[in-house]
């Protein structure tokens, strides 16, 4: 049943400004879920964690918004020097309302 309550998210620019905000299914993976919506987000490795390119940033009040980071992620991101304030959107499950960006929207 809480599969399939929604959440919000909304999806900001470069600039800062909001890009667009959509509703999505709770526990849903937001790689999936940005491709599917039109929003270009990277993915040579196809969505399996390894090369990096799909990594965004992600900010929300509620507690447990986002799926924690493994040890495979974070390992994924420093190799990519990207700060902790980064996620891989191949490997995040969202689970409350969340804001994202990325450098190439």
């Amino acid at each position: 049943m809480e599969a399939s309550q929604k959440i919000r998210v909304i999806v900001r620019g470069l600039n800062g400004n909001i890009k667009s905000t959509f509703e999505m299914r709770k526990g849903s993976n937001l790689w999936v879920f940005l491709r599917k919506n039109n929003l270009n987000i990277g993915a040579s490795c196809s969505g399996v964690g390894v090369c990096g390119a799909c990594d965004v940033r992600i900010s929300s009040s509620e507690a447990g918004a986002v799926n924690p980071k493994n040890e495979f992620e974070s390992e994924t991101l420093s190799r990519n020097s990207k700060d902790e304030n980064h996620r891989l959107a191949c490997l995040c499950r969202i689970y409350g309302d969340i804001e994202v960006s990325a450098d190439y929207w």
